[in-house]
């Protein structure tokens, strides 16, 4: 359908320059109509017959790159509009500090998933729990009403992300919504309290992962994304693990809800310094390969709100002008008698005013189809399985593994801590390795990537069944910590390439929802997991063999992961022409396209 109504936006283009050549005597009120579309445009006005015959044809100007909301920056001059081409330009320096903003962001979201953990003594004692009200409300209801909201808030903001004209706006929303209660928490005098404002903050933590991997994947190419994608995951892990550091170290001392304000304050501060500093990335800038694949930014007043929306989504001009344009766009509608949609009208719009511009439009718009056609995607549908049985050993990391070192094998609390340690050590080299590593491999062959992933999972789950069923670790435990820092190392390679491919094959206007249904998928194995892994203690009547099937599971993850070999390369080179399919060409760039396909 969409390369249906780029082409015959295409044809409207022509139709519409033809019968302009053809009537040397239009008249002179139609004239003034079109030149002022081109004068809000910035656009050269157009010439009558007369000039035309007597002027020389002028050259070719180059093709700008923009999304249908971004109609407004089109410069006329040769110069200019290369020097507006080399303003949207991100350079490489600019890309990474987004990445650094995205990423601190990040970390401080996540910081506050924990917190109340090693207090929850003294916040029991304040609300006058005993022991058994300390388990279940604090640890247990508390962290099942974050997940809650957290998990819808995801869906909805994933959604809201590929419908917004600006990423970075709801990112700062987003954060203030969900960091607000966790700021609010330093004044709780009752449970309930607590409850709501913890209920809240999940908004934030499910809202932020769909809206940063839709940025990055506008913000780099599929050369880099499994490299950025490294940092992400390592900022989720890292602000998890500074949370809970942190607060045992102020709450002692300070109190239960200082951590609170130490986290969300400066998590809010950095998203307030995204949405000010950061533009909004084009949809489809690092996807569609327009003339060396020229990567442009909206109007940094789009991205925050500065001016009124027109009906294209785009900023208006202001004043008569928008006006004008208002009622240039309604004789417009009413001449175009071929359009069936909104949709179709709009971009019939947009091109009528474009018509001897040299410009390319991605057109690409989000909607129910698209949806359920990207959760029909093989690899989509293999990604999300294999997370869920992926997530399971994990349960068993960090809900019983200390516990089960002291009381099943002997050691102590901070020889059991110093092997989770390392294991997360090596969890952030295997991170940030299998970044680097499964891009080369990804930017030489799409489907090796899978044996990577597929073949490192499966392989960390070999160390495991050492330490779950050794009784002797060597001498000072050495052979324990070795192991779990090659386990982690292993398990962690896969994560910043599974996201990669995500969005590698999924549109830019899809990719906030389906990143918001894989981590649907990964809270379900993540919450379930140590729920499924008690039941397997009491099937199996001890810890042994139920931690031994949980690592297991990595077997299956593995398996799927292998499966993704048949379906990337497929499911990527599909993307492309759907992405290729939703670019509207102006006459001119239409011509251009044909010569060098002509050429080639």
């Amino acid at each position: 359908m969409s390369h249906e109504r780029a082409s015959s936006s295409s044809s409207s283009f022509a139709g519409l320059v033809s019968s302009e050549s053809s009537s040397e005597s239009s008249s002179s009120v139609s004239e003034q109509r079109t030149n002022s579309i081109h004068k809000a445009l910035l656009l050269p006005p157009k010439q009558t017959s007369m000039e035309t015959s007597s002027s020389p044809k002028p050259p070719p100007k180059p093709p700008v790159h923009m999304t249908s909301s971004f109609v407004d920056t089109v410069t006329a001059d040769d110069d200019d509009i290369e020097e507006d081409i080399d303003e949207r330009k991100t350079s490489r320096k600019q890309r990474y500090f987004s990445v650094f903003l995205f990423t601190t962001t990040s970390a401080f979201l996540y910081a506050d998933q924990n917190l109340l953990s090693p207090n929850l003594s003294q916040a029991a004692e304040e609300f006058n729990f005993s022991d058994r009200e300390k388990d279940v409300k604090l640890a247990g209801w508390l962290q099942l009403a974050f997940f809650v909201v957290g998990s819808p808030a995801s869906l909805i903001i994933g959604w809201m992300c590929d419908k917004t004209e600006s990423r970075v706006r709801l990112l700062f929303l987003t954060t203030l919504i969900g960091e607000g209660p966790c700021l609010a928490t330093y004044w709780v005098t009752k449970y309930w309290q607590l409850f709501m404002l913890r209920a809240m903050t999940g908004i934030a933590v499910g809202g932020c992962l769909p809206l940063l991997f839709s940025l990055c994947g506008d913000l780099f190419s599929h050369k880099t994304r499994a490299k950025v994608a490294s940092f992400l995951t390592i900022a989720t892990g890292a602000g998890i693990a500074f949370g809970q550091i942190m607060s045992g170290a102020v709450g002692p001392k300070y109190g239960w809800k200082v951590p609170f304000v130490v986290s969300a304050a400066p998590a809010v501060f950095f998203a307030f310094l995204t949405w000010m500093l950061v533009d909004e990335p084009v949809r489809g800038g690092m996807d569609v390969k327009v003339n060396g694949n020229h990567f442009g930014h909206q109007n940094r007043a789009a991205s925050r709100g500065v001016g009124e929306e027109s009906e294209e989504g785009g900023v208006a001009i202001g004043g008569e002008e928008k006006k004008k344009k208002k009622k240039q766009k309604k004789s417009s509608r009413k001449d175009s008698s071929k359009s069936s949609s909104k949709r179709d009208e709009n971009e019939d719009d947009i091109i009528s005013q474009l018509s001897v511009s040299d410009i390319e439009i991605y057109s690409g718009k989000m909607d129910v189809q698209k949806l359920k056609r990207q959760l029909r995607v093989k690899t989509n549908v293999l990604v999300f399985i294999q997370g869920v049985f992926g997530t399971i050993p994990w349960g068993v990391l960090n809900a019983y593994f200390v516990d089960y070192l002291h009381a099943n094998r002997g050691l102590t609390v901070g020889q059991g801590t110093a092997a989770v340690t390392l294991f997360g050590l090596g969890g952030a080299i295997g991170v940030i390795g299998g970044g680097v590593w499964g891009q080369r491999l990804y930017n030489r062959n799409k489907s090796s990537v899978a044996v990577l992933m597929g073949l490192s999972t499966m392989l960390g789950a070999l160390p495991s069944y050492y330490f779950v069923n050794s009784t002797y670790f060597g001498p000072s435990e050495s052979l324990l910590y070795f192991s779990c820092f090659v386990t982690g190392i292993l398990c962690s390679l896969t994560p910043p390439n599974v996201r990669a491919v995500l969005m590698n094959i999924n549109p830019p206007e899809t990719r906030g929802s389906v990143f918001a249904c894989y981590s649907q998928v990964d809270d379900i194995g993540k919450g379930l997991g140590p729920v499924f892994i008690a039941g397997l203690i009491v099937v199996f009547n001890g810890r042994q063999i139920a931690f031994n099937v949980a690592f297991s599971m990595w077997f299956i993850c593995g398996l799927f992961l292998l499966m993704m070999k048949g379906t990337i390369e497929k499911d990527a080179e599909t993307a492309s022409r759907q992405m290729e399919a939703e670019i509207v060409r102006s006459p001119a760039r239409e011509r251009t396209q044909n010569e060098e396909d002509n050429n080639v």
